[in-house]
């Protein structure tokens, strides 16, 4: 997964140099303007099926991890308006989560760039007291993250779960648009749910206690929102 999709600057949060720091949540979503997709937690697939399609994709080192589609065009999407006000019904945790992090050595990272952490007074809330305690905003900031990469984890659990059972198979999403042209995605996956209904009876049970199971049909209800993405794209004049 992308840890740094949208992150410029990628900074550790400091209570001695950013003491005085305040955060405004986000409110202007156009930061994610560029991108077609983004990671997406496996707990969030009941949600996010209503809206949005989740697929599969491979990292560098071969490893699935699920995605929530945005658009069916090869760049950017149109789940933002002009303002910057998201438009989908289900906003992604990868993308509320901006623009803080957890590192890998669980230090709270943020975007320097974002202009909403600044120094002007009145502005935002503050992280840390005067005493450089944390503040209940930065609080429930580190709640946010933590929860996060616990369920990143549970998600590549998972993953690799369902890579043992060989139940990925390659999706190539091919339309033409309204001008004509064709448009080909390719490079994902989905569970293929013949093989899905042939696990092993023991291996069912596993899911389905680990919530796998539920996780996995999740996924195959949301490839019914390929069809809202795909009137939205045809559409466009």
């Amino acid at each position: 997964m992308s840890e740094l999709l949208f992150y410029q600057r990628p900074t550790v949060l400091n209570k001695e140099v950013h003491k005085s720091i305040r955060f405004s949540p986000v409110a202007d979503f156009r930061f994610t303007n560029k991108v077609n997709s983004v990671p997406l937690l496996a707990i969030e697939f009941f949600e996010a099926s209503r809206d949005l399609s989740v697929l599969f994709s491979q990292d560098q080192q071969g490893q699935y991890f699920p995605i929530a589609l945005l658009s069916l065009k090869n760049q950017g999407h149109e789940q933002v308006d002009e303002a910057g006000v998201w438009l989908g019904n289900y906003t992604p945790a990868f993308i509320r989560r901006y623009p803080f992090v957890l590192s890998t050595d669980k230090n709270v990272c943020f975007d320097a760039d974002y202009s909403g952490l600044q120094e002007t007074e009145g502005e935002g809330e503050l992280l840390f007291t005067e005493e450089g305690a944390y503040t209940d905003t930065l609080s429930k900031i580190i709640e946010f993250v933590t929860n996060f990469e616990a369920e990143h984890v549970r998600t590549r659990e998972f993953c690799q779960a369902a890579t043992e059972q060989d139940v990925f198979k390659p999706f190539v999403l091919q339309i033409i648009t309204a001008d004509k042209k064709p448009l080909r995605l390719d490079g994902l996956f989905v569970i293929d749910e013949k093989k899905l209904m042939a696990l092993d009876d023991s291996v069912v049970t596993h899911w389905f206690r680990q919530g796998y199971l539920a996780w996995a049909y999740a996924h195959l209800h949301s490839l019914g929102a390929l069809q809202r993405l795909s009137e939205k794209l045809d559409t466009r004049t």
